[in-house]
């Protein structure tokens, strides 16, 4: 178990793959997935979803985006708040084409 903690956070040397932290925003997005994250947004006041089904559909889509492989039931924090920081740049980025 020691070797695999060691290695989860490590990187290849010739760049090829990243480290497990690291989750890079595909360049290209296409413009349905962005439309769907400027609808999404006001039910997400201050980083909370207003029901279920809402938190389960931005995991959705987090993961369509992002090509992740998050349970839409997960209460995991940090796995919550990487779905929440990516789509607020999402958010961010796109929120002058509304």
């Amino acid at each position: 178990m020691r070797v695999k903690t060691t290695l989860s956070f490590t990187e290849c040397p010739i760049g090829k793959w990243k480290s497990t932290k690291e989750i890079e925003q595909p360049k290209e997005i296409p413009e349905h997935l962005i439309k769907e994250v400027l609808e999404m947004m006001p039910d997400l006041e201050r980083g909370q979803a207003k029901d279920h089904e809402t938190k389960a559909k931005l995991i959705e889509l987090y993961n369509t985006i992002y090509g992740t492989n998050y349970k839409v039931t997960t209460n995991c924090n940090s796995c919550l708040n990487s779905v929440w920081k990516g789509i607020t740049a999402i958010y961010n980025k796109n929120k002058n084409a509304l």
